[in-house]
C-alpha cells in the first residue's frame, strides 16, 4: 500500500471543501510569515516559539504542512488542558540537577494521556483517532519532545 494511500486524505478546512491548505511558508525570526493569511483567532497563536518552530520544521522544506485545522485542533487540546502551546511542551521538560534541561518522562505520560483523552473527547474512533493524536504529538516531537502513540494495527 502506498504513502499516500496508507495516510488518507487531510481533514476539510472551511473554504477548502475536499483540500487543506497548509499554513503560510517559513515563519523567520520575527514569524511574520506564519500571520499572513491566518484566521484571527490563531494568530496569537501562532506566533508564538513552539508554533513558529512546530511550522518551520514540518513539511517538505518549501513550506509548512501544518494546516489551518491542524492549528485549531491545537488550540482546543491546549484549551482542553488550560495551558498554551509553549507551556505544553515546558511540562515536558524538568531541570536536573546541574541545571540544564531535560525531557520529564512524567511529564510525557500525562501529556500523551491528555492527547488521548482530548481525542476520545473530541468523538473521533478508528483512523481519525490515530490522525488526530499523530498531529499533536508531531507538535511535540518537532519541539524536541520525544512521543510515540500505541501500535495502531488494523
Amino acid at each position: 500500500m502506498s504513502d499516500a494511500a496508507r495516510s488518507g486524505p487531510r481533514p476539510e478546512v472551511a473554504g477548502a471543501p475536499g483540500r487543506v491548505e497548509p499554513v503560510g511558508g517559513r515563519c523567520g525570526a520575527g514569524g511574520a510569515g506564519v500571520t499572513a493569511g491566518l484566521p484571527e483567532h490563531l494568530v496569537a497563536m501562532a506566533a508564538l516559539a513552539s508554533v513558529r518552530r512546530w511550522l518551520e520544521r514540518s513539511g517538505d522544506g518549501a513550506g509548512s504542512s501544518v494546516s489551518v485545522a491542524d492549528l485549531e485542533m491545537l488550540q482546543r487540546f491546549c484549551a482542553s488542558i488550560g495551558a498554551d502551546p509553549d507551556q505544553l511542551v515546558a511540562r515536558c521538560l524538568r531541570s536536573t540537577t546541574s541545571g540544564s534541561t531535560a525531557i520529564s518522562a512524567a511529564g510525557r505520560r500525562r501529556t500523551d494521556q491528555a492527547i488521548t483523552d482530548f481525542v476520545a473527547s473530541e468523538g473521533s474512533t478508528g483512523r481519525d483517532a490515530i490522525v488526530l493524536a499523530n498531529t499533536l504529538r508531531g507538535f511535540l516531537i518537532h519541539n524536541g519532545i520525544f512521543m510515540q502513540g500505541a501500535a495502531a494495527i488494523d
